[in-house]
């Protein structure tokens, strides 16, 4: 009995639904419409969310290994240039002599390694090799040089046209820590080998630069040669370092031909799936990979992607679900609201859909740019009610009206704008960036904007800080000396084309190491501080100021004259000498610099030597006494050689 009864209610069910769909065809047709129309945004909304994610993995992975490729640059540059002056200054007849010279010309020796040596944290020794590869002489060694060493030397002498050359990574001497060799070759008068020059860098170095680098969970840092070779990784893998890693073919089809790129892989090493950044030095043979995992960015958009899905499946079921039982219970008044809602549903989805959109959006009419609707994120970006906002012409909120031109002649070239960025304004005066995007739409009969609005103030303040983080010295606010070599140099081709002087002074403090020695590293930076606020007080503001490293700073002064550049020199000394620098704890200590300077002329062939006479001086202060400012003689130069 009960099955027949089951039999019958079946038919009379499939009858109940084919009269539901027929009746309400329309209706049901609407909510699929709306449903395409949510599915679309929502789509819409999850493909630029995605993307814009994807652009902020980049991003991310992009600054971190340019700032990590532009500290290494920066370092190994640092480095090449003290090898590049101690190759200058050293005299070859001396270093022929080197396993037999006296005392006094080793404690010379080594005086100038270790004044070079304080200028560079990435280095853990300098030393001179003789011309035959023997002997090695650095601060507190002097000896037969070791088998590494002689293995550079011959590696020059067997290719004159090298001049630097690196090592694999290696054991740093009674130490745990790995580093590698850099040489460079001294040359001698006569095209021979004139000696060689050595230092060892520490990787412990790129290391403490990963550490200090502002990246999500799970990232790793890498240096390699140019054959993909790990010198460097962090965190580390036992064993991974000297070795090709185990995707190393992938690896090298990708950077091939290529200074930098960004793919996705899965790491050899704990098969996390990574967004990789790679960037080749410039100046150098070895390749940055920053590798950033991918959950860390695509985590919060699968949740946001079920959210709206789920919502929207929930929505699409409880409008079914009302328009059954409106159905059921009164098909007539049912239908009178179908009716009515159908004619205000072409319009009305267009609002609900700016409506419930979490991203600022706006809808302006063509003709006359007045804004007909917006939510609240757009009311909160603009910082205006939507009241407020609704009435008043787009322009009102652009900083630059004139702006208004080219978008609108996009937007009617092309029917769409994609991420024009601009800076708007809120009533109070304060400014931010905004990226613009907008499609051509048809509202209430006419011709209308669908704008949509992203806040990129924060990566706009990015892009700053990474400037100001890769040419400015952090400690003390001046520019770094990759910087101020760059700027010096753009100087030095403009006092060329006009045929100006330009004049350089080399600073350096007097006994800064007694400083650190006695109050602590923390009063000699403060120390470094307010020396370089008391410098930059003194200056014009044509004039370029830098810190090269440790407590060595440089001046340039364009279209200066003999007299006026002593005057400013003699200026800068009395500034720093004539009142104490006081410390936190109310110590005042009275500093002291010497100031070495030199002028150019039409002989005069780059900045560099600029530089080297001024440092030369700068060595004759010293040896005259210190507190006291220098020119530079061809005299001098000649005996300090």
């Amino acid at each position: 009995m009960s099955q027949t009864r089951s039999l019958l209610r079946r038919p009379r069910r499939l009858v109940e639904i084919r009269e539901f769909l027929q009746a309400r065809r329309r209706l049901l047709s609407w909510l699929l419409a709306a449903a395409c129309v949510m599915s679309s945004l929502i789509a819409w909304e999850l493909v630029l969310s995605h993307q814009n994610t994807r652009k902020a993995s980049q991003l991310a992975g992009h600054n971190l290994s340019l700032l990590l490729k532009e500290q290494l640059d920066g370092a190994f540059r640092e480095t090449d240039l003290v090898l590049r002056d101690l190759a200058g200054r050293a005299d070859t007849r001396q270093l022929a002599r080197l396993p037999t010279i006296t005392a006094d010309e080793k404690l010379s020796l080594s005086i100038l390694l270790d004044d070079k040596l304080s200028t560079l944290p990435q280095v853990e020794f300098l030393a001179f090799v003789s011309p035959d590869g023997s002997t090695a002489l650095s601060p507190g060694y002097y000896g037969p040089a070791d088998a590494r060493q002689r293995g550079f030397y011959q590696q020059l002498q067997d290719n004159p046209g090298q001049e630097l050359v690196f090592s694999p990574p290696m054991q740093i001497p009674n130490s745990i820590e790995l580093g590698f060799l850099m040489a460079r070759r001294i040359p001698s008068g006569d095209r021979q080998m004139g000696g060689m020059v050595v230092a060892l860098v520490k990787l412990e170095y790129f290391h403490q630069l990963a550490r200090r680098l502002e990246a999500v969970e799970g990232s790793v840092f890498t240096l390699t040669d140019n054959n993909l070779l790990v010198v460097a990784r962090y965190p580390e893998i036992p064993g991974a370092i000297g070795k090709a890693p185990a995707n190393s073919l992938q690896l090298s089809s990708w950077v091939d031909g290529r200074s930098t790129g960004y793919t996705v892989t899965r790491s050899p090493y704990d098969a996390v799936e990574r967004g990789y950044t790679f960037r080749r030095l410039e100046h150098f043979p070895f390749i940055v990979l920053v590798g950033q995992p991918e959950n860390a960015y695509y985590g919060d958009w699968r949740l946001k992607a079920g959210a709206y899905v789920s919502t929207l499946l929930v929505l699409l079921c409880f409008g079914l679900a009302m328009i059954w039982r409106g159905w059921r219970e009164a098909k007539l008044a049912l239908a009178l609201q179908l009716g009515a809602q159908r004619l205000q549903e072409q319009d009305a989805h267009i609002v609900r859909a700016i409506e419930t959109i979490s991203r600022p959006l706006l809808l302006v009419r063509a003709d006359g740019d007045i804004i007909l609707q917006a939510n609240k994120a757009a009311a909160e970006l603009c910082g205006l009610p939507v009241e407020s906002l609704i009435g008043q012409p787009l322009t009102q909120l652009y900083l630059r009206p004139e702006h208004h031109v080219e978008i609108t002649a996009q937007l009617t070239a092309r029917q769409s704008l994609t991420d024009y960025e601009l800076k708007f304004r809120r009533p109070n005066g304060d400014s931010y960036w905004v990226a613009l995007s907008g499609s051509v739409i048809e509202y209430q009969g006419e011709r209308a904007y669908f704008v949509n609005l992203t806040d990129i103030s924060e990566r706009k303040q990015a892009q700053e800080s990474l400037w100001r983080r890769a040419t400015l010295d952090p400690l003390t606010g001046i520019p770094n000396r990759g910087y101020f070599l760059e700027r010096a140099q753009l100087e030095w081709l403009r006092a060329v084309r006009y045929c100006h002087q330009v004049g350089v002074l080399m600073l350096d403090l007097d006994h800064f190491k007694t400083v650190n020695d006695t109050h602590g590293h923390d009063a000699g930076d403060r120390v470094l501080q307010r020396f370089a606020e008391r410098i930059q007080g003194e200056l014009r503001e044509t004039d370029l100021f830098g810190r090269l490293g440790g407590e060595e700073f440089a001046v340039l002064l364009p279209e200066e004259t003999e007299t006026g550049l002593l005057e400013a020199a003699e200026r800068l000394r009395n500034a720093l000498a004539s009142k104490p620098i006081v410390l936190e704890d109310g110590h005042a200590l009275a500093i002291t610099m010497s100031v070495g300077c030199t002028l150019s002329n039409e002989l005069s062939p780059d900045i560099e030597s600029l530089l080297k006479e001024a440092d030369q001086a700068l060595y004759a202060a010293k040896a005259a006494g210190r507190n006291r400012v220098m020119a530079y003689k061809p005299v001098v130069s000649d005996t300090l050689r």
